[in-house]
């Protein structure tokens, strides 16, 4: 074994660093059984091991080599520590590989950080693999997962379950955003009302917050989740059922609530308090409910519970709260609608059929290396017959694995025949599972475009409501309903709502809240905030009160209404577009207000919480309301100089120019370039597309020096081509193409302009 080891180890360092910082669906392949070597200095090996040290979180540097298949990528440097709760104490550990703990910003395929996870009570090591795909195949947002070989220096630890790490990484691949609130709760996080101060929930239990924040910890803000948790304790009846969906995809809970009885996870919110992520996603802006932790399910019972045949609408054990299960179950049409999923799943997903047979081949990929592992059979003495019995039979026999109360596949097959006979059916009404929708200004005036999926026992018809005065129904192509609406030219502004009648005449509506519609206004009756002018490099401008000469944004209200800024954000990055709250204060009809970029809030209200780079960037404005985060205004910006604003070329104005005698404060006026004017561009230049973001199309603009051939290509983070937009020869000056991405998701993309000498790339935000 040790020979084999050292084997792929050289072989290993003499490959490049050179792996994709995206596409983690190649580190979460299946369908091999990829390997993990960690080389560490054997005494932090030791200090790692030490049961003295088993709650410590202190990550020691290792070297991470990855092998699959003829592939091999040496990552140097990682942090590698124990990871898990119950599991530090156990003989077969879990670990937690960190990719960016002693190199700042650095990423495995798009991954920050990798969970090794021992899975040391389930004897067959699949329960939470199973269960993890299993979500992935109901779309629900979970982690992804697969089994690998551990090694660590020269032993083999094992087989080892890959789990997906939740983090900025994830919810920004899976929501489009990483501004909002991530929040990882444990035991006791049963989401019961402590009191109205968002304080109250940063109590701590075990070492840690119940409800830890992981994301914008300098805020350290639980105003959200506080309202959240308000709302469960006040809400009346009729105020939840309308406005629920306001601050919580109930639907994706629901399809958890499913998923977890089907399953058998009682190590959850519902039953135990336990195990459960929260985001408030800035997209949807509402909470976003992420499962977390799935071994101790399908058969699996420390509680003396018999899971397979449970009561499907009385999980939570009795007596105890949980108001977010409570509340929603007490809404006939959600608890309609959980029968609804559980006779759905266990028609198509959950399945003997299905299950059945991807256990028997996951089994068969890994079954050589859960027969070497020894420290499987460490903690409870689990033999290799037990590891191949524990798919179809019990092991409760034995005293010391009392707790295997079901063979993995008798689990699944009770489960699904004791769900049929207790569902309680009836004609749900029409789900809205997801809406997009468009607004554009055509020549004959506004044009709204709708795009929605919607989920019910029959095929709805579905209408597109506008102003309350007029219905039209909306086309089923390729199971999306559509419709491209066209309205007369004298139509400045409107709203609109959804609704989806299904053969039973039950009618579904969205927005959910009947008191609410999506309103569209002209520009000039908007609360449009613009950035007017900024500096990037102030070394001996203007000072802000404590004498610095520190970078400052103009906004400028261009309305002939005075503006409240509660609500608003600013922002350097477009892909964390609620950066810093502007403050609660108003902008006058043609007025400014200076903020400065200082990174220093401490300063003042009126100083941000980042700086800007004069090598360029973005900036950004955005307003969240109740039903969406709307973009208010951006721009992308090249390298600045000393003391050199830029800005509009008139207050408001389209047009942007350097500006030797900053205004800041002032009305922008006729100034000097610190660019000359060329006809003749002076080299190759691929400029920010604009808007940006958008949604669903931009425009990409491009100058040449000289006449070329060039490639415009478009690609996902992944690396993965979405599109070409041009191949063409162009002559000298400047060029723009057009790129429609209605069909592709929300989030960042990258467009690269390749000529037979150089290449350019640049990134774009998609929002819907």
């Amino acid at each position: 074994m040790k020979t084999l080891f050292l084997f792929f180890f050289f072989s290993a360092l003499f490959v490049a660093e050179s792996f994709s910082q995206s596409n983690a669906d190649w580190v979460f392949d299946d369908t091999v059984l990829s390997e993990v070597f960690i080389i560490i200095d054997q005494d932090s090996l030791d200090e790692i091991l030490d049961p003295s040290n088993q709650l410590s979180k202190y990550e020691y540097p290792a070297t991470f080599i990855f092998k699959k298949g003829i592939e091999t990528d040496t990552v140097r440097n990682i942090g590698f520590r124990l990871r898990g709760n119950t599991s530090r104490s156990s003989q077969k550990k879990s670990f937690k590989v960190s990719f960016n703990t002693f190199e700042s910003g650095r990423k495995y395929y798009g991954l920050e950080k990798m969970n090794l996870n021992g899975e040391h009570n389930d004897p067959s090591i699949i329960r939470s693999k199973i269960s993890w795909d299993i979500f992935g195949e109901i779309g629900l947002p979970a982690p992804r997962a697969n089994h690998v070989r551990l090694y660590i220096n020269d032993e083999f630890y094992g087989l080892y379950i890959n789990v997906e790490h939740i983090d900025e990484e994830f919810v920004q691949d899976r929501f489009g955003s990483n501004a909002g609130n991530l929040y990882k709760c444990l035991w006791p996080a049963d989401l019961s009302f402590r009191t109205t101060n968002p304080k109250s929930y940063k109590f701590v239990s075990n070492g840690r917050r119940a409800y830890d924040l992981k994301t914008n910890r300098e805020e350290d803000d639980y105003s959200d989740i506080a309202f959240l948790i308000t709302f469960f304790e006040t809400a009346s009846d009729t105020r939840f059922e309308n406005e629920i969906e306001d601050y919580l995809n109930v639907d994706g809970l629901l399809r958890w609530m499913a998923v977890d009885i089907l399953t058998g996870n009682w190590d959850n919110y519902w039953y135990n308090q336990n195990n459960f992520y929260l985001y408030n996603n800035p997209i949807e802006n509402r909470f976003e409910f992420i499962p977390y932790d799935y071994d101790n399910t399908l058969g699996i019972d420390f509680l003396g519970q018999n899971w397979a045949t449970r009561d499907i609408n009385n999980w939570a054990p009795s007596g105890q709260n949980r108001p977010l299960t409570r509340r929603i179950l007490e809404v006939e049409e959600y608890k309609n609608r959980l029968n609804f999923y559980l006779n759905k799943f266990t028609s198509e997903v959950f399945t003997e059929d299905a299950l059945f047979a991807e256990i028997d081949r996951i089994k068969l990929l890994v079954q050589n290396a859960a027969s070497a592992d020894t420290y499987r059979t460490r903690d409870y003495g689990f033999s290799l017959s037990d590891y191949h019995n524990s798919f179809d039979q019990a092991l409760s026999g034995n005293p010391q694995h009392w707790f295997i109360k079901h063979g993995l596949k008798p689990f699944i097959t009770t489960r699904i025949n004791s769900t049929k006979n207790q569902l309680e059916l009836e004609d749900i009404t029409p789900i809205f599972r997801s809406v997009w929708h468009e607004v554009q200004q055509t020549q004959q005036g506004l044009a709204l475009s709708v795009r929605a999926s919607v989920v019910d026992e029959s095929v709805p018809s579905v209408s597109l409501v506008i102003s309350d005065t007029l219905s039209v129904e909306l086309g089923l192509e390729d199971g999306e309903y559509a419709i491209d609406y066209q309205f007369p030219e004298e139509i400045t502004e409107f709203s609109f709502y959804l609704e989806a009648t299904d053969s039973e005449e039950k009618t579904g509506r969205y927005p959910n809240n009947t008191e609410r519609q999506i309103s569209h206004k002209p520009l000039n009756t908007l609360n449009t905030i613009l950035i007017n002018e900024f500096m990037a490099d102030n070394e001996t401008g203007i000072q802000d009160t404590s004498g610095k000469y520190e970078d400052w944004i103009e906004l400028y209200n261009p309305t002939e209404n005075d503006i409240s800024l509660s609500g608003y954000y600013l922002t350097d990055d477009l892909a964390d577009i609620l950066k810093w709250p502007l403050p609660d204060t108003v902008i006058k009809s043609k007025d400014y207000l200076l903020i400065w970029a200082d990174n220093d809030e401490e300063e003042g209200r009126l100083h941000t919480n980042f700086g800007l780079s004069n090598d360029g960037e973005e900036l950004g404005i955005f307003f969240k309301d109740i039903l969406e985060t709307k973009m208010v205004d951006t721009l992308s910006f090249g390298v600045q100089s000393d003391d050199i604003s830029y800005g509009r070329t008139s207050d408001g104005s389209d047009t942007f120019k350097f500006f030797d005698e900053p205004t800041p404060g002032f009305a922008n006026g006729t100034v000097t370039s610190a660019e000359p004017e060329q006809d003749i561009p002076s080299q190759l230049t691929l400029y920010q597309n604009y808007p940006n973001p958008f949604n669903p199309t931009t425009t990409i603009s491009f100058s040449l020096s000289e006449s070329s051939i060039v490639s415009i290509d478009v690609f996902a983070v992944d690396g993965r081509l979405v599109q070409n937009l041009t191949t063409s020869r162009y002559q000298t000056g400047k060029h723009s193409v057009r790129f429609d991405a209605s069909s592709l998701s929300s989030g960042v993309y990258f467009y690269r302009l390749t000529t037979p000498d150089k290449l350019l790339t640049r990134k774009m935000l998609l929002i819907k």
